[in-house]
């Protein structure tokens, strides 16, 4: 279980340690849209792991629209979906202002960094919804074995703010 533990600690910190302030970073979408977040397509040269495009979904702000063009993959060739192949959403709901995303079993093939930043593309795209605050994830109706938990925007850092030496919370 340390072993688990300490390998979800470590795919946070690299997580956290590759996103970064970009310029434009701080834009906001134009009105209709949302931004959806994905990897960076490999052989990129920036230090950021994930990046963001902007895009209408035709069915208006639901969960579903925005899982439904999350997992469909970007548009842009500079972005990559983190999602496997397969993956769909099979359920969600929103209460007390945290949408619950039950995804196929397709998703249970991802693991340390790569099930951090399709955890973070899922939970920066959904909390821009109103009334989402938070994200809880599961397979085929089971929570994650070690990610039984809710997830916020502010578990994901993504820009590289720190000077010198800070603590991170």
């Amino acid at each position: 279980m340390k072993k688990r533990l300490a390998a979800a600690l470590l795919a946070l910190s690299l997580l956290c340690a590759a996103c970064s302030h970009r310029p434009g970073r701080d834009e906001e979408p134009p009105e209709g849209q949302y931004a959806f977040y994905f990897i960076t397509a490999s052989g990129r040269r920036d230090d950021a792991a994930l990046d963001r495009e902007f895009r209408e979904p035709s069915s208006g702000g639901t969960v579903e629209s925005l899982m439904t063009l999350l997992l469909s993959g970007p548009e842009s060739d500079s972005l990559a979906s983190p999602f496997p192949s397969g993956t769909a959403l099979r359920g969600w709901s929103i209460s007390d202002g945290v949408a619950a995303v039950d995804l196929s079993e397709a998703y249970e093939g991802l693991s340390g960094a790569e099930l951090t930043l399709a955890d973070g593309c899922i939970v920066l795209t959904l909390c821009q919804l109103e009334g989402v605050e938070a994200v809880y994830l599961t397979v085929e109706g089971h929570p994650r074995p070690f990610r039984d938990q809710v997830l916020e925007p502010s578990d994901f850092l993504l820009r590289n703010t720190l000077q010198g030496e800070e603590e991170i919370t």
